[in-house]
């Protein structure tokens, strides 16, 4: 059976998105690799417990589901090729209680790019008294260049996200963005999507949800091959972590992604030999603050469990509570219809963007998003006023107002505007800058924002650089490099500046005053000129170069040796 969903958010849901205008993403630079255990990333185990214990979205949040005009998720539903279930398709009651699951995430995240889904009814085989309920895994770890913190591996899912690109549309054979796989030969589950699963029974809804919460990148690299005492992280060549692994430390706050790679310290840490594992992040520590638990603990038995250690929550510490969901076993006469605030906090600390269910977990959020780290007012003459403007962007329909005070260090660049600024969520400010330059020279000075934006580290700041000429000077040239010119075939280059749009002619002489070759002959703008000149056939000695602009000459000497 194959099926296509589309999920919405309401117009007026709060998301938080990394703004990427102005960023140049190369996407030839696109780096990707299948994701570790394909498919079968967590193996979630049914415990004999009856937890009667339910979390349901709240009723507002439940209401966002009728109102749907944003598209969030496309899901495709298989069957497995080698299906050994009494039944090959999809039952329908489970297709409704997967579609909901859905609904819930898609009110928790956010992506312009639809996240495809793929799906698939599969038949688990029982390893002694392990039941795998289901796996799931992004379909490829992923990085690109400019997007995201460097060196490190994403989910699929989560890169779209956050660069705004398909993604999969440029890899070949590849058309879903995570896959996800749902035993179809357990007989006690519950399919209902009221959160009152019965006695002996497993939620559907809330193993679906779990699983698309690694799929979506609740899943590190760590791991240790059977019967070894060492363990390793990483992946790739050159070997980067995950995401995920750059917020994992053990009880003494050493990164893991710290330790020697493979160790067996690594292996003791993982295995709670070393105080425990656990996640260490901004957001997800502020959510536990009125909590039992005061801090992420990981799943760290200390028999090694490929599948369950590391990319999960602490089963026992997280038992009954908001945060039970991302737990490795899930108990019978439970539902856990949410991520909780816990798994909402770690989102934002990977900068995942975010629907209002998890904005409502969390501390008021603005952003402080600027379309340059650099303002370049060419080249002008003293006295004269250059103007530039500077746009800084609250991100759309983030929670709180963006506070900002900015200053210069140089008062040849002044603020026309003043200092002190409020900006609305997803609301723009140009912040106009002027140049004013009272001597000649090139000028370069820092303009500070301070801010309480939580996506990046205040203050942030912004070059400012801009060159100015004495009063009524056309122009200004500069002395050649390399002087002297020693490697004929790298040549030279000439620089010179501007103050106006001009006629310019440069040319090339010997020392005797006879004409070489002619380097530029055009009208240009305003502004500063790197040239290059080709010195290749010429003999040593000395060479003058002169400019002409608008009538106004300068020369200078080039020495060249062979």
């Amino acid at each position: 059976m194959k099926k296509h969903l589309f999920l919405f958010i309401a117009l007026f849901n709060l998301f938080l998105f990394i703004d990427v205008q102005g960023q140049q993403i190369d996407m030839s630079e696109l780096k990707y690799k299948p994701a570790p255990d394909t498919h079968e990333v967590c193996t979630l185990n049914p415990t004999d417990y009856n937890a009667f214990y339910y979390i349901k979205p709240d009723e507002s949040l439940m209401n966002l589901m009728n109102k749907t005009n944003e598209q969030i998720f496309e899901v495709e539903y298989i069957s497995d090729s080698e299906n050994v279930c009494s039944s090959a398709d999809w039952p329908t009651e489970a297709v409704n209680a997967f579609e909901y699951a859905l609904n819930i995430w898609a009110m928790h995240i956010h992506s312009d790019i639809p996240i495809r889904v793929r799906a698939t009814w599969k038949g688990f085989d029982s390893v002694g008294d392990r039941t795998t309920l289901g796996g799931a895994s992004p379909s490829l770890v992923v990085q690109i260049p400019g997007v995201g913190v460097p060196n490190t591996w994403y989910s699929l899912a989560h890169m779209t996200a956050l660069s705004g690109e398909p993604i999969r549309d440029r890899i070949d054979d590849l058309n879903h963005d995570i896959s996800v796989n749902m035993n179809c030969n357990f007989e006690r589950w519950y399919f209902g999507t009221d959160g009152d699963t019965p006695a002996t029974l497993i939620d559907f809804v809330t193993v679906v949800l779990h699983e698309l919460g690694h799929g979506i990148g609740f899943i590190g690299s760590v791991f240790s091959e059977e019967g070894s005492n060492t363990a390793e992280w990483g992946s790739g060549d050159p070997i980067v972590p995950y995401i995920f692994d750059r917020f994992a430390v053990d009880g003494n706050d050493k990164d893991l992604i710290d330790y020697e790679n493979p160790s067996t310290e690594l292996r003791e840490a993982i295995t709670g030999e070393r105080g425990g594992i656990y996640l260490d992040g901004t957001e997800l520590n502020l959510t536990l603050l009125d909590e039992a638990a005061d801090r992420a603990k990981l799943f760290s038995p200390p028999d090694y469990q490929r599948g369950s250690t590391y990319s999960h929550f602490d089963q026992a510490l997280f038992t009954n509570t908001p945060n039970a969901l991302m737990r490795p076993g899930i108990d019978r006469a439970l539902a856990i219809h949410t991520p909780g605030p816990l798994f909402c906090g770690f989102l934002r600390d990977m900068e995942w963007p975010l629907g209002e269910a998890c904005l409502q977990y969390l501390t008021p959020y603005a952003a402080v998003n600027l379309a340059s780290n650099e303002l370049n007012f060419g080249v002008t003459t003293v006295g004269s006023v250059e103007e530039q403007s500077l746009l800084i962007r609250n991100d759309l329909n983030s929670d709180d107002e963006l506070i900002i005070n900015v200053t210069t260090d140089d008062p040849q660049f002044i603020l026309v505007s003043g200092n002190d600024f409020i900006i609305q969520s997803g609301e723009d400010l140009n912040l106009p800058v002027a140049f004013t330059p009272t001597s000649d020279g090139i000028k370069e000075a820092t303009l500070t924002i301070t801010h309480n934006a939580k996506n990046t580290p205040s203050p942030v700041t912004v070059r400012l650089v801009g060159e100015s000429l004495s009063a009524n000077q056309l122009s200004r040239l500069d002395q050649s490099y390399p002087n002297p010119v020693v490697d004929i075939g790298s040549g030279a280059t000439i620089s010179y500046a501007l103050a106006k749009e001009s006629n310019v002619i440069l040319d090339l002489y010997t020392s005797a005053g006879q004409h070489v070759r002619s380097i530029v002959d055009a009208r240009q703008q305003s502004g500063r000129y790197n040239v290059s000149v080709n010195l290749s056939g010429l003999s040593s000695g000395v060479y003058l170069y002169r400019i002409v602009v608008d009538g106004e000459i300068s020369s200078k000497k080039l020495l060249l040796f062979r």
